[in-house]
């Protein structure tokens, strides 16, 4: 039988790999073209559009401008064309690093259901070559949110759910006060909370992020580079339910939040967890 116990993470971070490719190769020679950032959010409010800026950029400098050519990664693309838009080279002016790329999305068939566009470098002038890393966008339609919405103190309560090894018991605890904050993108809620804290572990508290989509309360999880510290040879994920929380447009005294615990299923089965956020 499992038994859930603490669980430190360490990271490691690679800064060469090696794949089969028939890309040019960078030998640190030559100047390398590079998405500064590998993804980004696109929302854009119900019937409407919006544009994203994203950062390439040089590793080496010159006296004259540079052309980079971008293409999407149709392999790794879910969106639809008719969604997005952007133009398939930018320039790098002279004397200079940086530069953006500017992407389009439509309100054209989109839902609260996020799309992926996945972007390309492909070259650079100069005998340059292009990074291999590639830049995600997701694309998701949005209904308006107002930067003070469900801002400030909850009650954060226990309702259902929970995994076999660790007894059922609350995930992020339960008649607790969290302060719930805006996130990077406008529709996201963060608050901060000690994931299975009637354990007793020495865990540190962790992030924990969802969005509002018209009407609806979508679990992101804790956020990337942080981990709930608790699991079984690893670390608990949690992520989004198959049918989210809700909330009502307009009115954030009383919210739920439903999402996936264990979503890699380290401990067992993936558990549907059910809470509420009452505003105080």
């Amino acid at each position: 039988m499992k038994k859930i116990a603490i669980f430190f993470m360490g990271a490691l971070f690679l800064l060469t790999s090696c794949e089969e490719t028939e890309s040019p190769i960078y030998d640190g020679s030559q100047t390398l073209a590079y998405f500064n950032g590998t993804s980004s959010t696109l929302e854009v409010e119900i019937n409407d559009s919006n544009t994203i800026d994203i950062e390439v950029g040089a590793s080496t400098i010159s006296s004259s401008d540079r052309t980079v050519s971008i293409s999407v990664d149709t392999d790794n693309t879910t969106a639809d064309a008719a969604i997005y838009s952007f133009p398939s080279t930018v320039t790098i002016p002279a004397g200079e690093y940086f530069t953006n790329l500017t992407v389009t999305a439509v309100d054209n068939g989109l839902t609260t259901t996020p799309e992926t566009l996945s972007l390309k470098i492909d070259s650079i002038d100069g005998g340059g070559v292009g990074s291999s890393i590639t830049h995600t966008v997701s694309i998701v339609e949005i209904c308006p949110i107002a930067s003070t919405f469900a801002v400030g103190d909850y009650t954060l309560n226990f309702v259902s759910g929970g995994i076999g090894a660790a007894g059922f018991a609350p995930a992020l605890g339960t008649g607790i006060t969290v302060t719930l904050a805006p996130g990077t993108a406008s529709t996201e809620r963060i608050f901060n909370v000690k994931c299975y804290p009637s354990f007793g572990f020495a865990n540190a508290p962790a992030d924990f992020s969802f969005s509002l989509v018209c009407g609806t309360t979508v679990a992101n999880g804790i956020v990337d580079g942080q981990i709930s510290g608790v699991g079984c040879g690893g670390s608990i994920a949690f992520g989004p339910a198959p049918t989210p929380g809700t909330y009502t447009v307009g009115d954030d005294t009383n919210m739920t939040l439903i999402f996936a615990e264990d979503t890699a299923e380290i401990c067992g089965s993936v558990a549907t967890t059910s809470y509420t956020l009452t505003k105080l």
